[in-house]
């Protein structure tokens, strides 16, 4: 029968389990237990419900990158180890690199993970030059693993949760979504050479029910609380994200107030380039 209880790791038992118990079923993702390995040593990971299984033969069966991540890490680590199941719950576990970015994240003890890396997924799209609204995964279309995501989010760790974070904050006016929020703050900020909480202000006013002396603004949010409140079809996603960034622009030329149409037609207009402060 199966047990299951609480360890704390150390990374010398990490070692020995690696050294012991590993069998010939896993590639270890680098950027993986570099992620989880910055997290444990900065005393940020935290104890979730994902345990270390060892099966009736002793042989590790999930949680190979977090073991590695501790010998790296070189501090203890608490999980759940469950040991005695069969071998075959192999094929049933969703193994590190199978996860999703939000939930590679969420591991690490970030909070608002998945706002967090469609944070990290919109930004990279943008500072790829790719379509925001696309149906498949950024990763997917992007050619890109989620080890790439993870190695981009710690590049900036902390802007991202930040960015995060406050696309979180704005749904009480739940009229964007929080990727678009979230990765356009991160992308202005760290690739427009805007100050954040310049550009924080910009979303504060598209997101608030007030009205503005800005009109350019007044105009896409009347366009986006439409757009929520529609039960027929809903705007594209890279129309309203062309709108958006037609927003921007008046708005940090100055030309805001004075706008009073507010359009994008995919025949005939030339998709926008935001104007960055370069």
């Amino acid at each position: 029968m199966a047990t299951s209880i609480v360890e704390t790791i150390t990374p010398a038992k990490a070692q020995e389990y690696l050294e012991k118990f590993s069998g010939q079923n896993r590639n270890i993702s680098k950027a993986v237990v570099d992620s989880y390995s910055l997290s444990m040593r900065e005393g940020k990971w935290l104890l979730n419900g994902e345990p270390i299984v060892f099966d009736i033969h002793g042989v590790i069966q999930n949680g190979y990158h977090r073991l590695h991540a501790c010998t790296k890490a070189g501090v203890p680590f608490q999980t759940f180890v469950v040991r005695g199941v069969e071998p075959e719950v192999f094929t049933t576990f969703d193994c590190g690199r199978h996860r999703t970015v939000g939930q590679l994240i969420g591991m690490q003890g970030v909070k608002h993970y998945n706002a967090v890396a469609s944070t990290v997924q919109l930004s990279y799209r943008l500072k790829s030059g790719h379509a925001v609204g696309e149906t498949v995964s950024a990763t997917k279309r992007l050619g890109k693993t989620n080890s790439d995501m993870i190695n981009y989010f710690n590049s900036d760790r902390e802007l991202f949760i930040a960015c995060g974070k406050f696309a979180v904050e704005m749904r009480e006016c739940p009229i964007l979504d929080a990727s678009i929020i979230g990765g356009t703050t991160h992308y202005l900020t760290r690739y427009g050479g805007y100050d954040v909480e310049f550009v924080k202000n910009f979303f504060r006013m598209v997101c608030s029910y007030d009205t503005c002396k800005i009109n350019c603004i007044n105009l896409l949010r009347k366009r986006l609380l439409k757009n929520k409140s529609s039960k027929l079809e809903k705007m594209n996603k890279n129309v309203l994200y062309a709108l958006i960034i037609k927003t921007w622009n008046a708005y940090v030329t100055g030309a805001g107030e004075s706008v009073k149409i507010l359009k994008f037609d995919t025949e005939r207009d030339e998709y926008p380039k935001f104007i960055l402060n370069k």
